[in-house]
Order: C-alpha cells, then sequence, then structure tokens
C-alpha cells in the first residue's frame, strides 16, 4: 500500500494504491502548513480504512511547484517515512502531468510547461506518454518563449500551466490542452511503477525539484 501526496498546487491532492486500486482526494484549502497536512493524510487513510502502519512507502510530487507547498510535503513525508521507517519515492510532477496529457488524449509526445515567473516557465519534453512511463527527452530547464520555441522541431502536445506564454502568438507545431496540472491518479500510477523498480529513496534523502538548481548546477559541471 503507497501513499502519496501533491502540494505542488492550488489544491491538496492526495491517492491511496493497494493491490491494483487507487483512490483519490482533493482540497481546495488555499494556504497548508505541516500542522494541517498531517491530519489531513491521516483522515484520507481513515476513509479508506487504512493506517500508517499499513504502508509500504510515501510518495509525493517532486516539483516544480508551489515553494511553500514543496517544503511542507517533504517536511511531512520525511518525518513519517522515518518514523515508519519507510521509503521514500520521489516523483518529478511534470512527469506526471505529461502522463495525464498522454493517457488523456492519446499523445505520445508532449510537452509540459510549468509557471515559473513573469514569462518564464519550467520545460520537460516527453515522450513514450500514451501508455508507458513518460520518458524526458530535454529539460527540465528554465526556458522563456524564444528559447523553448527554438527547441520545438516537430509536432507535441502542450500541457501544463505555462502554456500562457504562447497565448498571443500560438506555435503551428503545438497542440495545445486544456490539462494545465498533475493528477493524483496519475501520480499513484507512477509512484506505483517507480516503487516496483526500486527507485526510491531514504527518508532523510527526499528532496523537492528545483529546476533553478538543477540548471545552475549543470552549469558549473
Amino acid at each position: 500500500m503507497i501513499l502519496g501526496i501533491d502540494t505542488t498546487g492550488a489544491d491538496l491532492k492526495m491517492g491511496l494504491s493497494h493491490e491494483g486500486h487507487v483512490s483519490v482526494k482533493s482540497w481546495s484549502d488555499g494556504p497548508r502548513h505541516s500542522r494541517t497536512l498531517l491530519p489531513q493524510m491521516l483522515d484520507f487513510l481513515n476513509e479508506e480504512n487504512a493506517v500508517l502502519e499499513q504502508l509500504s512507502a510515501l510518495a509525493f510530487s517532486q516539483g516544480p511547484g508551489s515553494f511553500t507547498g514543496l517544503r511542507v510535503a517533504v517536511g511531512v513525508i520525511q518525518g513519517l517515512a522515518y518514523g515508519l521507517d519507510l521509503p521514500v519515492i520521489e516523483v518529478p510532477t511534470m512527469a506526471v502531468i505529461a502522463l495525464r496529457a498522454g493517457r488523456a488524449l492519446q499523445a505520445d509526445d508532449v510537452l509540459v510547461t510549468v509557471h515559473a515567473r513573469e514569462t518564464e516557465v519550467y520545460g520537460g519534453f516527453y515522450c513514450h506518454c500514451r501508455s508507458g512511463t513518460p520518458e524526458l527527452v530535454e529539460g527540465p530547464r528554465v526556458y522563456t518563449r524564444a528559447t523553448l520555441q527554438s527547441s520545438i522541431d516537430k509536432p507535441w502536445t502542450l500541457a501544463g500551466d505555462g502554456a500562457f506564454i504562447f497565448d498571443d502568438d500560438p506555435h503551428p507545431l503545438l497542440s495545445r490542452t486544456d490539462i494545465l496540472n498533475a493528477g493524483a491518479e496519475d501520480l499513484m500510477l507512477l509512484a506505483v511503477e517507480r516503487f516496483e523498480k526500486g527507485l526510491t529513496v531514504s527518508p532523510l534523502s527526499a528532496a523537492p525539484l528545483y529546476v533553478r538548481e538543477t540548471v545552475a548546477a549543470k552549469s558549473r559541471s
């Protein structure tokens, strides 16, 4: 049994996967804090007739996304996983969005853009999104419209809330969707797959994905 949470956006989302069945729930309750997130997780488990001691792992949507939301999620996940001696599954948020778009629209190639600041977006190009695990072929990195446009050399399905950068001048090779964020069901599908492949980390190693830090690290290497 795996419990997953997503605090990267405006809504809090949770999912529980057990023996091939996935249950999900979301809350639109504004700002979140560690003191409220844990009780919500316990309430969700109670609604599913489950308890913490039944869990095999904890998963979280790793980002990029809300800075505060990610820090709260990581803190709660680390504390719970450490106390229960559970592994943690880090699931990149853009991969979740890519899977959601691929499954919903039967699209293999998905460009995910997440609003970063002003006219910048976090971007990731994914293939095999229709029926398998989204495979990252470029990114994640920070793009402007100009730098993103230079990487578009074939048709892509465009998903994520960063698609606004093409509002004034749509790109001819992009097929825009109304899928703006990650879904809890898709988070859990990827979490289960990563768990089965042994792609987990220790509680204290769990960390959010900050794309700007990733880009900076690459530029120094």
